[in-house]
């Protein structure tokens, strides 16, 4: 019996471990030797290794792991490249936490480069390379960001070798403009929602709830950048029942208030738009 429960759990964690590959030293938990990260290559800006950053009096820390690497631009943009690593899968996705502060909110984004290779006799074939670039924007405080790679590859080969770069800015840079970058990895899931991030970055949430029809909900949302935002109440024949105005709004924690006095009592759908993207939640409105 003890056997099979053994044989089932190395089963399960062979199945696991084949699910993502850590790009090395991905987690930054390895410990900088002589003044160079392990596994990295700082080409230009500065680069630090941190277990806290400060940023308009708040500490930031990563909810991966204690440590995590700081990328700013000084005179130059900050450039960080991994070494060249063996890669044998064709992953669909790179993840990543990421936190983006430019100095240039309207303009600034960052990106990264991932270039696939695989060696043909002599010859080195590449199988990927291609540069992705975020919207601009902040992105605060962290953002698990996916970039989809099945419709980037060049070749049906299976690559053998790989290099992530990571540029804290490609437009408009600005000295001191920062990159905080953590857990990065490439994975066989793909995307629930296509693109680089979420405009939201964490669920919208509605109070009281239930609530009294002589009352007023609560709408509570956090923006990972700027957008611009509609919320909407809408019964369950999917009639347009309230509304608030639009608003271009910067990243940030927003709380709005509805009236949803003179409503039927029974169950509603609160929808919460930014640019593209939106959220919805359920509410029940009491007599």
């Amino acid at each position: 019996m003890k056997k099979i429960l053994l044989s089932c759990v190395l089963t399960l964690v062979s199945a696991f471990t084949t699910q993502a590959q850590l790009v090395p030293n991905g987690d930054f938990e390895t410990p900088i030797a002589n003044g160079q990260l392990p596994k990295w290559i700082v080409a230009s800006g500065v680069v630090a290794q941190t277990t806290s950053f400060v940023y308009n009096n708040q500490t930031i820390v990563s909810p991966s792991g204690p440590k995590f690497v700081v990328l700013q631009n000084n005179a130059n943009v900050a450039v960080m490249q991994s070494m060249k690593f063996p890669l044998a899968t064709r992953p669909v996705s790179l993840k990543f936490l990421a936190c983006y502060l430019p100095k240039t909110t309207a303009t600034e984004s960052f990106g990264f480069l991932i270039l696939m290779t695989k060696k043909n006799g002599s010859k080195i074939d590449t199988v990927m390379n291609t540069l992705f670039a975020s919207s601009p924007g902040v992105k605060y405080p962290w953002v698990n960001f996916t970039a989809d790679l099945n419709t980037y590859y060049k070749s049906a080969a299976t690559p053998d070798s790989a290099i992530v770069m990571f540029v804290t800015s490609v437009t408009t840079p600005t000295q001191a403009s920062s990159l905080l970058l953590d857990d990065v990895k490439f994975s066989t899931f793909g995307a629930s929602v296509k693109g680089l991030q979420s405009y939201f970055s964490n669920d919208v949430q509605v109070t009281p709830n239930p609530v009294s029809s002589t009352s007023e909900i609560n709408i509570s949302y956090q923006l990972n950048s700027n957008s611009a935002v509609m919320v909407d109440l809408f019964d369950m024949q999917g009639r347009l029942v309230r509304s608030l105005p639009q608003e271009n709004v910067t990243y940030g924690t927003y709380n709005k208030t509805m009236s949803v006095e003179g409503l039927p009592s029974g169950m509603y759908v609160c929808k919460v738009t930014a640019n593209d993207q939106v959220q919805t939640t359920k509410i029940v409105i009491t007599e």
